[in-house]
């Protein structure tokens, strides 16, 4: 899995998504993994594994 941070993790998610990534898990809050921590996941079109996430 490859993690980048970004500044709006709801937009990246999106921008993934129409350049051809799938969908592995939608934008949440993560409150269990950290007091402010937002994540999403995709796979891009090779098959990795993104975890789009700000705090």
């Amino acid at each position: 899995m490859l993690v980048s941070r970004v500044p709006d993790v709801d937009a990246a998610y999106a921008a993934c998504l129409a350049h051809g990534a799938t969908p592995a898990g939608p934008p949440a809050d993560r409150p269990e993994w950290g007091p402010t921590l937002r994540s999403a996941h995709v796979r891009d079109p090779e098959g990795n594994l993104w975890e789009l996430q700000s705090y």
